[in-house]
């Protein structure tokens, strides 16, 4: 997109507490796809973890859920992701429910969102 970031900035569309696509959005964002191309997950009857597998899987790309400890990456799995994009977990700034943004994980384990990310999304224990 001539921005010089290496991923897109997608922007949710829905905003329904718990059926919202901020994960559609996330994953369009790091593939660089236009919000259309991207199936929302979470509206899938086998959920949304097998959705998001099985259409990155035909695409060749794949996507690994990591728990984090005390809110940061640690140990093995911040070398192997450390500097990469990930689609971060936490809490919604809208409600008692989670929420997902594009992040990059940092060298300490911790994670900088995207610009325009809420800031009071914060990663899940």
């Amino acid at each position: 997109m001539g921005d010089g970031l290496d991923y897109d900035q997608v922007k949710q569309t829905i905003f329904t507490a718990g059926a919202g696509n901020a994960l559609q959005a996330a994953v369009a964002s790091v593939v660089r796809l236009p919000l259309e191309e991207v199936p929302n997950f979470i509206e899938d009857p086998a959920g949304y973890e097998q959705a998001w597998r099985t259409w990155l899987h035909a695409r060749q790309l794949d996507l690994q859920k990591i728990l984090l400890e005390d809110g940061k990456l640690k140990g093995d799995d911040l070398g192997r992701c450390a500097g990469k994009l990930c689609v971060l977990r936490g809490t919604s700034p809208r409600g008692d429910h989670g929420h997902v943004v594009v992040a990059r994980v940092k060298a300490d384990g911790e994670f900088e969102l995207r610009p325009g990310c809420n800031k009071a999304t914060r990663p899940a224990m």
